[in-house]
């Protein structure tokens, strides 16, 4: 009878789900601690990552922290896989153009209205993000998507502009990805120079530029 009543707080204990992580709870030095979950803690704690469809921040990753006890079971719909995105708040967001060109570990977005859309802009700079996590250099810039141009740090991103309310984060459609400097040219034009069109992806269609050209792909719907 003494060993069964030794048992049981034992099965209770291997059910008990991991506390949650908290850094510097309560001021007391700033060392890492274990808290109680809360009943309605979400699944999926903020880590945001920037989607280079759209340039929005995400948040992904698990709340649990396995060195306070055992994790509770989750399924794929719950916590999906952690794409390998930069991260938002990374230090080539504060880096101007010149700067920017030059950190292999961050990369060059530029606006498409200036750049495609022929409008007239101050600069066509449209900020410095991280490259992403699983950098490749071999990469083709011209035939690059946007997750694959995030990838090679010698690309640069053309993203469309939307108007958005004044506080709120709109997302920034991917049109085009080039080597960092080169004009991707524009959606329409007429062709002089015998050059053979690119094979663009369904979806895109190829930059033009002095009646040539340029071996960009556009993003159609990005097309002024």
């Amino acid at each position: 009878m003494w060993a069964m009543h030794r048992l049981v707080p034992l099965a209770l204990i291997a059910i008990v789900p991991a506390c949650f992580w908290e850094h510097g709870k309560g001021g007391g030095g700033g060392d890492d601690v274990c808290v109680e979950p809360a009943v309605d803690l979400p699944a999926i704690a903020p880590a945001p990552l920037r989607d280079p469809g759209t340039l929005i921040c995400q948040s992904f990753g698990s709340g649990c922290n396995p060195e306070c006890g055992p994790c509770p079971e989750t399924t794929p719909a719950r916590t999906p896989p952690i794409p390998s995105w930069g991260v938002c708040g990374s230090p080539c967001e504060s880096l101007a153009p010149a700067q920017c060109a030059a950190d292999t570990t961050c990369r060059v977005v530029k606006d498409a209205g200036c750049t495609i859309g022929g409008n007239t802009c101050l600069t066509d700079f449209l900020g410095c993000f991280p490259t992403d996590t699983q950098p490749d250099p071999s990469i083709d810039c011209f035939m690059a998507d946007a997750w694959s141009c995030s990838r090679n740090h010698a690309c640069e991103a053309h993203h469309a502009q939307k108007a958005c309310p004044t506080g709120s984060e709109c997302a920034r459609p991917f049109a085009t990805c080039t080597p960092t400097g080169h004009d991707p040219g524009s959606c329409t034009g007429q062709v002089t120079c015998r050059a053979a069109t690119p094979s663009c992806p369904p979806g895109t269609t190829p930059g033009i530029a002095n009646g040539c050209f340029t071996g960009a792909c556009i993003v159609t719907s990005t097309c002024p």
